[in-house]
């Protein structure tokens, strides 16, 4: 006599918790890196506005030498916006919305320029929160405290009372 023995069911229930978890894992991975990507671009951008910056700053600090070097020469005019006292020539040149360049440089017997200063300074923007548009109102606090948000309006003629 053959006695068939009755087939066990296919247990995937550990199975199936494994594989969630590894689909899980993957998932927070992914999200990690795409994370951490987007961070490395943000920075990425910060360097090169500042690489921008610095290339600006170069190029108006080399234009201004250059210049000074025509003044030295006898062939030119000082150049715009710089003092001199002595033989010491000193210069702040706008660069940037509100980044500014120092340049404080001192000439030889020679004409020879050897520049004693070259920093860069960053203006925090001024903040203009008491400056209303023409026509604006300030907002004013009732008497509990609360900020009043719209206009002072008038209800005559309007039917309300």
């Amino acid at each position: 006599m053959n006695v068939r023995k009755p087939r066990q069911p296919i247990r995937s229930g550990a199975l199936t918790i494994v594989i969630t978890c590894v689909l899980i894992l993957l998932a927070v991975l992914a999200l990690l890196s795409l994370v951490g990507a987007q961070t490395d671009k943000a920075l990425a951008d910060r360097q090169m506005v500042f690489a921008q910056q610095n290339a600006m700053s170069e190029r108006a600090g080399q234009e201004w030498l250059a210049s000074m070097d025509d003044h030295l020469r006898g062939g030119a005019p000082l150049p715009a916006d710089t003092q001199q006292d002595g033989d010491v020539y000193t210069t702040t040149i706008r660069f940037s919305m509100n980044q500014y360049l120092h340049i404080t440089a001192e000439a030889d017997s020679d004409g020879m320029l050897t520049v004693t200063k070259w920093d860069i300074e960053t203006v925090a923007e001024k903040e203009y929160s008491d400056v209303l548009p023409e026509g604006a109102q300030k907002l004013t606090e009732d008497e509990d405290g609360y900020l009043n948000t719209l206009p002072e309006t008038s209800v005559e003629g309007t039917g309300l009372a």
